[in-house]
C-alpha cells in the first residue's frame, strides 16, 4: 500500500475489529456494518484524494476486495458476508491495497483452517471435501453426473452466511470440525497487510 495515510489505517482498524468481535459471538457480520465502511471508505477516499480520484480508487479496492475472496464464496468456503467486509475494507485501500490485504487474508484464513483440522484430526475428511468441491465445480452445467440429494453441503465453509441454502452431496461429504468466523482472519490478515506497509 506504499505508506497507510491517516485516518485509513484507524477506520479500517476500527472496521475488521467490530466485523471479527460480531462474527465471533454471531457467526455473521452484518450489513449495516458493511455499509457504514463502504459509506467512510468514500467520504475518506474522496477527503484525500479528490472527488474523483478518490472515487475512483474507492471504487477499485472496493471491486478487487471482494473479486478475491468472490471464488471462496461460489465455492461454499465462505459467506457472503465474509466477501462484503472484504470489499469494504478494499475501499479504503484502492485496489493494489486491497490485493495485498486480500493474499494476507487467504493466507491466514488458509493456515487457521489447516490447523483447525490437524487439531481435530479431521484432516482427511478435509480433504476428501475439498476434492469433493473441486469435482462438484467441474461437473457440467446440466448436473448429470450429480446426485441430486439436498444435503447441508456446509461441513466445507470457513464462513459465516448462506449455510442453510447450500445444496451439496451428502454422499460425498464428510463432517468436518463446521465452520470457522472468517471474519477473523479477515481482521488479522488486514491488521497485519496494513502493518507491513507502515
Amino acid at each position: 500500500m506504499n505508506g497507510v495515510p491517516f485516518p485509513v489505517g484507524p477506520c479500517v482498524l476500527a472496521l475488521v475489529v467490530i466485523a471479527a468481535i460480531y462474527d465471533l459471538h454471531a457467526r455473521r457480520i452484518p450489513n449495516w456494518l458493511v455499509v457504514i465502511g463502504l459509506g467512510a471508505g468514500l467520504v475518506v477516499q474522496c477527503a484525500l484524494h479528490g472527488a474523483i480520484d478518490g472515487m475512483l480508487l474507492w471504487a477499485g479496492g472496493t471491486l478487487t476486495g471482494g473479486a478475491v475472496l468472490l471464488p471462496g464464496y461460489l465455492l461454499r468456503m465462505m459467506g457472503a458476508g465474509d466477501v462484503k467486509l472484504m470489499a469494504a475494507v478494499g475501499c479504503f485501500c484502492g485496489a493494489s491495497g486491497a490485493f495485498e490485504a486480500a493474499l494476507m487474508v487467504c493466507m491466514v484464513g488458509g493456515v487457521w483452517a489447516l490447523a483447525e483440522m490437524l487439531r481435530h484430526r479431521q484432516m482427511r475428511a478435509g480433504l476428501h471435501n475439498m476434492a469433493a468441491v473441486l469435482i462438484d465445480v467441474s461437473m457440467p452445467a446440466d448436473g448429470a453426473p450429480r446426485d441430486s440429494g439436498q444435503g447441508t453441503g456446509n461441513t466445507g465453509n470457513t464462513g459465516n452466511t448462506g449455510n442453510t441454502g447450500n445444496t451439496g452431496n451428502t454422499r460425498t461429504r464428510r463432517p468436518t470440525t463446521g465452520t470457522l468466523p472468517y471474519g477473523v482472519a479477515i481482521a488479522i490478515g488486514t491488521m497485519l497487510s496494513l502493518f507491513m506497509n507502515v
